[in-house]
């Protein structure tokens, strides 16, 4: 469990083949205290470390975590943010992120208003269900507040904007972010319950 309270960003340093492999992370100022087996999220997808070597860790990519996320287009030098997984005694002050990415998402637009940096961020159906009007977003890690959205007449998904204060653009790889670039999001997890109950009182079964 995490909280999409970015702790450090890192630079990727081995990229991983089509059909996964090993990736690593380098510049990473807690490396030193991560042993194999803890959790730790790259740009908001919760992995495992295998391996420690200095200021890199490197962690076991699947074929499963490559088809949901852009985790197959890191190239070495690329920067992730990064999470390492919260402790119970832990202040929550994003909110409660599994670190399983839901689908990739699309940066929109850019556009600066005094010392505020608006996003217009593309979510696609069917996870754009899940927004609500100040409700929360993990995008690439980062837990983030839904500022307005509006669905698209196509019905493919909605446009989201985000209000990103200088702070989150100064230690979070989102100031790197372009119109046209992917990005990881997660969509809040009580949301998807609440869905998920309404189903099955509406006649859905339950998963055995």
């Amino acid at each position: 469990m995490f909280s999409g309270i970015i702790e450090a960003t890192g630079r990727i340093v081995a990229k991983v083949d089509p059909a996964g492999g090993r990736l690593g992370v380098s510049e990473v100022p807690f490396a030193e205290e991560l042993v194999s087996g803890e959790s730790v999220a790259i740009d908001g997808a919760c992995m495992t470390v295998v391996e420690t070597r200095g200021d890199t860790f490197f962690v076991d990519v699947s074929r499963e975590t490559l088809r949901v996320t852009r985790m197959g287009r890191f190239q070495p030098g690329d920067r992730v943010n990064l999470e390492r997984a919260m402790r119970l005694s832990d202040r929550l002050g994003g909110h409660l992120v599994l670190g399983h990415v839901d689908c990739q998402g699309r940066v929109d637009s850019r556009e600066t208003v005094g010392n505020t940096e608006f996003f217009g961020l593309f979510v696609p159906a069917p996870h754009h269900r899940y927004l609500i009007v100040k409700g929360s977003i993990t995008v690439d890690g980062i837990s983030l507040t839904v500022n307005t959205f509006r669905d698209l007449p196509d019905k493919t998904g909605s446009l989201v904007t985000l209000a990103i204060i200088p702070h989150t653009l100064a230690v979070t790889t989102l100031g790197d972010r372009r119109p046209g670039d992917s990005v990881h999001l997660e969509l809040d997890m009580v949301g998807k319950y609440v869905d998920r109950f309404r189903e099955v009182g509406e006649g859905g079964s339950e998963g055995g």
